[in-house]
């Protein structure tokens, strides 16, 4: 008995017999990990920003063509013809401060908001931004939006 007990101690081994020292390993670990950590972080962060001027933008050229579409006696010359000058004024303004309130920016960015249009009865303003976002290598994206609506119109109804 004595002998198969010595064979067996023989073989046996300390745990970390062979293993060098692990006391770097966490931090070379965490080295490699940390940057794909960081770029998924600002990704994140860029494309919400991203999607967030996109939703200002669109609110924005929104109250611009209800800021223009709405009825304003203002809009309309003596002769009752209406004075497409005074209705693109109001649209663009009101895009402009809408924009100039709510939109996330680094650095300068400048909304542009083209002159809008007036076809019929329909009013449509357009805005764009170059959205860069956090990562300034890049050369941006243009965003942009457009909103529509009908011009109101004082009606004049007929009495029974």
């Amino acid at each position: 008995m004595k002998a198969i007990h010595a064979d067996v101690a023989k073989f046996r081994t300390p745990v970390n017999a062979g293993v060098q020292s692990q006391k770097g390993n966490a931090l070379i670990e965490f080295a490699f990990v940390l940057p794909v950590f960081l770029v998924l972080l600002f990704g994140m962060v860029t494309f919400s920003l991203g999607i967030y001027d996109k939703t200002v933008l669109t609110m924005a050229t929104r109250e611009g063509a209800r800021a223009g579409a709405v009825y304003d006696a203002g809009n309309y010359d003596s002769d009752g013809d209406l004075d497409v000058t005074s209705v693109q004024t109001k649209a663009r303004n009101a895009t402009l401060a809408v924009l100039a309130n709510k939109l996330i920016s680094f650095g300068s960015k400048t909304p542009t908001v083209d002159n809008p249009s007036i076809t019929g009865d329909i009013l449509t303003v357009t805005a764009h931004l170059n959205y860069t976002g956090i990562f300034f290598l890049t050369g941006g994206q243009d965003i942009s939006a457009t909103s529509s609506m009908r011009i109101e119109a004082l009606q004049s109804y007929a009495s029974p």
